[in-house]
């Protein structure tokens, strides 16, 4: 039986569109369609209700025996991997933007020191994009700033950070945070784990992002940045990105809030031997970067 098409019929059943199987798999939909009734000759059986795209019965036993056949998979893979000795081939890493920007560009540069012959495929994503990029094998690592959720996924603390209001240099100081209602603020994307964190830090302090008046919501921390720089509005960013900007004198700190958050490095159950991550997680642990 051939894994490749047990993984895409599962890809299947958690996209519910075979275009997006066929996108994130960088083929064709009609061979995504084509792996899955090649495997359902395998099986004798039908697997997928095509107009639904739920599973039957049997669909159902593949998707939980298929969990069960690919991670023995994988973790064969990583064990010989481990008996290799000297670590080579390629590792993809997907990070959101601030651990993306301000930590995991360090961590490499240990890693490689120690691994020179490793080829590193880094990408950028949101933070709630990671997780499922994950699950799918399409990358190995992920480096986010709110916790992965799912029993399959183990997470280490890589960093601690808080988060700051910021302002333009001539922002004078505020002493009562609801004033921000009245001021225009720029907002970061719903799905970045930054804003999540920022949406927690002002609702613990009585303020809904929902009152506040967006002008803008951007992609990247560095854009945030820029915007309350030129004088545009102001907004509550990671302390690790607007340190630097702060110390050029780029921006103005108005005030640290209360609220923290950890950075994770991220992979699952079944990489936990990959020599690769023993390595990363190592490093962070040997330089105290949780500190």
């Amino acid at each position: 039986m051939n894994l490749k098409r047990i993984k895409t019929f599962m890809m299947v059943l958690d996209h519910k569109s075979f275009s997006t199987v066929a996108t994130i798999l960088n083929i064709s939909q009609p061979a995504v369609s084509k792996q899955i009734k090649t495997l359902e000759v395998e099986l004798g059986i039908t697997l997928l209700v095509r107009e639904t795209l739920e599973p039957t019965e049997a669909g159902r036993l593949v998707y939980q025996k298929g969990k069960h056949f690919l991670f023995d998979w994988e973790v064969l893979v990583e064990e010989c991997r481990r008996l290799q000795g000297e670590l080579t081939g390629v590792i993809k890493i997907g990070a959101s933007t601030v651990p993306g920007t301000y930590i995991v560009p360090q961590l490499l540069r240990k890693f490689l020191d120690k691994h020179p012959n490793v080829d590193i495929q880094l990408s950028i994503h949101e933070s709630d994009e990671i997780n499922g990029l994950i699950k799918e094998g399409s990358i190995d690592i992920g480096f986010v700033g709110s916790e992965p959720i799912g029993e399959e996924i183990i997470s280490h603390i890589v960093k601690n950070d808080h988060f700051i209001l910021i302002g333009p240099n001539d922002s004078e100081k505020i002493f009562n945070l609801n004033s921000l209602k009245d001021l225009p603020f720029i907002f970061r994307t719903e799905k970045s784990g930054t804003w999540q964190g920022v949406v927690k830090s002002l609702s613990s302090m009585g303020i809904s992002t929902n009152e506040l008046q967006c002008i803008a919501r951007v992609q990247s921390t560095e854009a945030v940045i820029s915007m309350v720089e030129a004088n545009l509005g102001y907004s509550v960013v990671s302390s690790i990105a607007a340190t630097k900007a702060v110390k050029q004198g780029r921006i103005k700190l108005i005030q640290q809030l209360p609220y923290k958050r950890n950075f994770y490095l991220t992979y699952v159950q079944s990489k936990k031997i990959h020599p690769a991550i023993v390595s990363l997680v190592s490093i962070c642990s040997e330089e105290n970067v949780g500190e």
